[in-house]
């Protein structure tokens, strides 16, 4: 385990550990999160990097509950994967940053989770001081190349708040960049 991983296994296992039923694993990438999902859940793991998910899976041969498509979140076939309102969680750590249209993804979302499900996210945010934010907004069209998408300029708390989540739990914090964790909960009624 390298760097940025090692410092959240902790707060991973914190978020995910206690989640129950049928999950989404938004990005999976090289399947960090895989050793936090409880043995009795059921996860759909989407990364729609070939690369990353031939790493996922020759990591953790061994997790059968864990079923793995090479999909982004915003690609049709998913919409066939998952039936609405049929997730208890979605997960999405380190993730949103990269997906071209979270508000988007943010809807899906809403729609597949059942009523009262979890969205459970670890993200990089948008800094807080003006010359920090300046500087993120000059560095990201590079950034987005070099990150492989990546924006480090995304609000992501407030776009998940906007997009109509009830939030439970949320903690702010640095490592270099700001961060930001929570749990939110879908309103939506059955």
């Amino acid at each position: 385990m390298y760097g940025l991983e090692k410092q959240f296994f902790q707060i991973r296992k914190e978020l995910i550990f206690p989640l129950e039923g049928k999950i989404l694993d938004v990005g999976s990438g090289t399947g960090v999160n895989f050793h936090h999902f409880n043995s009795e859940t059921e996860v759909i793991a989407v990364e729609p990097s070939s690369f990353m998910m031939e790493k996922a899976k020759n990591k953790f041969p061994d997790k059968n509950h864990i079923k793995m498509y090479n999909l982004g979140v915003n690609d049709v076939e998913l919409m066939e994967i998952i039936p609405p309102s049929s997730l208890d969680c979605v997960v999405c750590t380190l993730v949103l940053c990269t997906v071209p249209n979270p508000q988007e993804a943010l809807q899906k979302f809403k729609k597949w989770l059942k009523p009262n499900g979890k969205l459970v996210v670890i993200e990089h945010i948008h800094a807080e001081k003006k010359l920090n934010r300046a500087l993120q907004n000059i560095v990201n069209p590079v950034w987005k190349v070099i990150g492989d998408g990546c924006n480090l300029n995304r609000d992501t708390d407030l776009m998940i708040k906007n997009a109509g989540f009830e939030l439970c739990q949320e903690a702010y914090f640095k490592n270099t960049l700001r961060f930001y964790k929570a749990e939110f909960r879908n309103n939506k009624k059955a």
